[in-house]
């Protein structure tokens, strides 16, 4: 079974007292999941803004993602944390996450060369 790309957020009150590079590699190569997972830590800031640190599956400790960012929205939404318009803070900036009425996730937020390569093929 194909579930896409599983998310596990942790809710937490304070986000430095948690190692991220300890947590999530454990749960990213869990047998729960065979396909492997993205590990999110997020502390609530306030109604509108959630500070997160990112363990990305195949990738490991990343300074953004946005399909975690949305994940984090969402389901800090369904558990009434944040509001439908709330930003993500990464250590390297901020993604605006919106969540409209048809329950469609809208990302905004800068976007940057992470590398330049050439490949001869």
């Amino acid at each position: 079974m194909n579930v896409g790309n599983p998310h596990v957020i942790f809710f937490v009150d304070e986000i430095q007292n948690f190692d991220i590079t300890t947590i999530g590699p454990r749960l990213e190569n869990h047998d729960i999941f065979p396909e492997k997972c993205n590990v999110t830590i997020a502390q609530v800031i306030n109604k509108n803004l959630i500070k997160v640190k990112v363990w990305e599956r195949g990738a490991g400790l990343t300074k953004a993602c946005g399909t975690a960012a949305c994940a984090t929205v969402f389901a800090s939404i369904l558990n009434n944390l944040t509001k439908n318009n709330t930003d993500i803070e990464f250590e390297a900036g901020k993604l605006s996450i919106f969540l409209d009425g048809n329950n469609s996730i809208h990302m905004k937020g800068p976007v940057s060369d992470i590398k330049k390569i050439s490949i001869k093929l």
